[in-house]
């Protein structure tokens, strides 16, 4: 820990310096805060007396006051003016990568480039799931929030895991926030951070490999979280919900400035939770805080501190496996119910907590330079006890299924750090965006996994498993003392340093993106069941990334890319230190058009993709505790993604995605086979409309569809998990409407899986490990904002 933040603190100086030797004299101001768009010119640099501009901050200052006076006043001119149809939408300033959406358009992004920039011309496909979306749907995690996404599959463990893992077209996909990397062990993948949905602005999803700016990520893309952040004016909001399952829930959002010159701003976000679950016996507890503080002494510095604390504390399994007959397939006994639980009540139990701190900094120098750094150190560990079914048919065995006693313990810690310095210039007819960047990781994970079944050298397959009556079932047949196996106990240390440098160049219509990176990556692993065996990787790699787009008067804007991946794996085979993991490498191939249409808030992607990774992990077939390296994969498709805000009252999200996910070198039997668990086809569609105006005004309804394709539940093929289609469906009433003294509260009920449609989401490895979806759940939010 010292050596982290010795580190940290000496970057830290080292950035201070720069800022200070580099720092403008205070007698020039700069006409903008943002980088100057890409034209034909460039913005002139004015020069003004230090008075003059002090006078222009307190000047920015207060027309953003009025800003916030002008809405109030409009909000209290009686019953008879519809009231704003967001209420977070920030307060009529422009859209920032890192800020608020009004509605579910986004037109910004920054995480395809690292740069301020328009979603339109960024050769790369990108997804936006905004904060008024979340709302909307009512979205209780970060995979639900997804769950309209084209290309993203969220429920691969069953809807009743605690994971946050996804896929984004076919891959796993790693998680950022705020432009650094969470902390996830890397052994058994328990220890990670459960985003909470309250607290976001948005997610975003980056498509096709992307090592080129942020070195190990694997080749279908990443997620990119961004959170809520202090505003300059007063927002405030409270939330309580109550519905299935006994929930009970509140949550709270407060920003606002602290001074009266707007120097100093903060926000306190916050959620606490108590629900039982669909599951017998099984509960869901959340308590989520979220302080931040920003400091702008000038209009050119910006420093913020983010800080967030997550407890979890479940009763039950962390992911509930069943057995394929009786769920997936029929069985003479009949269909396993949602609710029945298959664990015991007095054993199972899933503890987690994370906590991050930590900052974001950016200072422009003049029109030219500005300078980033992010910076976050970041913890989160898990503590899991549960029994796992370890039965594919119980109907062989009356009913009578088999289960293994498990306990994980993991965590991990990780120290982020990413250096940007922008350049923006021109050479001619050219207009530049450079960026060239140095980012920093330093991770220590532990994971600890124990069984009740072990193998032991000589002897073979040894312990004890625990039987249950799956259809009546009688709990308590558990010994919590039984001796457990351990079968995984490793410590990893990992260090990645990346230097990256990126072009975008404007001519013309034209927008050419070139990214490239260097990364140098090690990792030391400790196997502690093997007398202290000490396996070093050491590996590095060039990656990057070449797009290029061009944007028509009528808002099309067809584009090209190529780019690469790069993604270490930690660990080694059930070989032992001789199978220590290759890092996978990967490439992918996109062409598409985006269309944007003048005077509009829609934007439509389609985009035809080639990818293809190599040194890919899956289960061990002859030990599923280990993996192997099976050769490589590809995934071909094409996909749609729509999101229009068609008029006041219509918003609609819309996507589809057909892909091609396919074994193409394996040593394992399954070449030529369809990637497990990744559907051909994905297909959704959610509309909301707002009543402004007549004799129902303020009433909104909302109705979605999800329809997700057949896949493979083994290697082979041979388990068909058939495709399924979904409903949701959404309520509010904005009491605002009924008269002045009702403004800012709103109820809205939300509805998922509205027929209560029952279905398998997925088979991990086998018929004895599927999972199952959730059943129809209906929550009511009750909300209350004001200035």
């Amino acid at each position: 820990m010292t050596k982290i933040w010795g580190r940290a603190l000496g970057l830290g100086a080292v950035s201070y310096l720069v800022l200070v030797l580099h720092a403008p004299s205070p007698a020039i101001a700069q006409t903008a805060q943002t980088a100057p768009a890409a034209s034909s010119t460039l913005p002139a640099v004015t020069v003004d007396a230090p008075k003059q501009q002090a006078k222009r901050r307190a000047t920015a200052r207060r027309s953003s006051h009025s800003r916030t006076t002008a809405r109030s006043a409009t909000r209290g001119r009686g019953a008879e003016q519809a009231p704003p149809a967001r209420a977070a939408d920030g307060r009529g300033a422009p859209e920032r990568a890192n800020g608020p959406v009004n509605g579910y358009v986004a037109n910004q992004s920054a995480t395809a480039t690292k740069t301020d920039s328009p979603i339109l011309t960024t050769p790369q496909s990108i997804s936006v799931v905004t904060q008024d979306q979340i709302a909307a749907q009512q979205a209780q995690s970060m995979n639900e929030a997804l769950r309209y996404t084209p290309g993203v599959m969220t429920e691969i463990y069953g809807a009743s895991s605690v994971s946050n893992d996804v896929k984004v077209r076919g891959f796993l996909a790693p998680r950022y926030l705020d432009g650094l990397r969470l902390p996830i062990d890397p052994m058994v993948t328990f220890a990670q951070t459960r985003i909470e949905p309250w607290n976001m602005e948005r997610l975003e999803i980056l498509k096709g490999p992307s090592s080129g700016l942020y070195g190990e990520t694997s080749p279908g893309g990443l997620i990119s979280m961004v959170s809520k952040r202090p505003t300059p004016y007063r927002q405030n909001q409270i939330e309580l919900q109550t519905g299935s399952y006994g929930r009970a829930q509140g949550a709270f959002d407060f920003s606002g400035p602290i001074d009266a010159n707007k120097e100093f701003l903060y926000r306190i976000v916050g959620l606490g939770r108590m629900s039982d679950t669909w599951i017998d016996y099984n509960t869901d507890e959340r308590i989520f805080i979220a302080p931040s503080l920003t400091w702008r002494p000038t209009t050119d510095t910006n420093f913020t501190v983010l800080a967030s604390y997550t407890r979890d504390n479940l009763k039950g399994q962390p992911q509930q496996y069943v057995p394929g007959v009786g769920t997936l397939y029929p069985s003479p006994l009949g269909r396993l119910p949602y609710s029945r639980y298959l664990g015991e009540p007095d054993y199972d139990r899933t503890k987690g907590e994370s906590a991050m701190i930590g900052y974001s900094f950016d200072h422009r120098f003049n029109e030219m330079f500005q300078f980033r750094q992010n910076l976050r150190y970041s913890e989160v560990k898990s503590d899991v006890t549960s029994l796992r079914n370890e039965t594919g048919d119980p109907s062989l065995s009356g009913g009578i299924i088999q289960r293994s006693a498990n306990r994980v313990l993991a965590d991990s810690k990780v120290f982020a750090l990413d250096n940007q310095l922008q350049a923006d210039f021109m050479t001619g007819p050219l207009v530049h965006k450079v960026l060239v960047g140095v980012d920093y990781l330093d991770a220590k994970s532990t994971a600890f996994f124990s069984s009740s079944m072990g193998f032991v050298p000589g002897v073979g397959i040894v312990g004890e498993l625990y039987p249950l009556n799956a259809y009546a079932p009688v709990y308590g047949q558990v010994n919590p003392n039984a001796y457990l196996y351990p079968s995984l106990y490793q410590t990893s240390k990992q260090s990645q340093v990346g230097v990256y440098l990126q072009d975008e160049v404007k001519f013309d219509r034209f927008t050419l993106a070139l990214t490239g990176r260097h990364d140098n990556w090690q990792a030391d692993t400790v196997d502690h069941l093997a007398a202290g065996t000490v396996i070093r990787q050491d590996y590095s790699a060039w990656t990057g990334r070449a797009g290029l787009s061009y944007l028509f008067d009528n808002g099309i804007s067809p584009y090209i890319s190529y780019s690469t991946s790069f993604q270490p794996l930690v660990g080694f085979s059930r070989a032992g230190p001789q199978g220590v993991f290759k890092p996978t490498t990967g490439e992918g191939k996109e062409i598409g058009i985006k269309f944007q249409p003048p005077g509009t808030k829609a934007l439509f992607t389609i985009a035809a993709f080639d990818i293809k990774q190599q040194n890919v992990l899956t289960a061990d077939p002859v030990d599923p505790r280990f993996s192997v390296q099976t050769g490589e994969v590809t995934a071909r498709g094409i996909e749609f993604d729509a999101k229009a805000s068609l008029s006041n009252e219509i918003d609609v999200v819309g996507g589809y995605t057909y892909m091609e996910p396919k074994v193409t070198s394996s040593n394992s039997g399954d070449l030529g086979k369809d990637v497990v668990n990744v559907p051909r086809h994905y297909a959704s569609l959610w509309g909301f409309y707002t009543f402004r105006s007549g004799p129902i005004a303020g009433f909104g309804l909302g109705a979605g569809v999800r329809y997700i394709g057949e896949s493979f539940g083994d290697g082979a093929n041979t388990v068909i998990i058939p495709g399924y289609g979904l409903m949701d469906a959404s309520v509010s009433y904005d009491f605002g409407y009924l008269g002045r003294q009702y403004q800012g509260l709103k109820l809205q009920v939300n509805a998922t899986n509205l027929f209560d449609k029952y279905y398998v989401s997925t088979c991990f490895t086998g018929l004895p490990y599927c999972g199952l979806g959730e059943p129809r759940r209906v929550l009511a939010t009750l909300k209350y904002s004001w200035n």
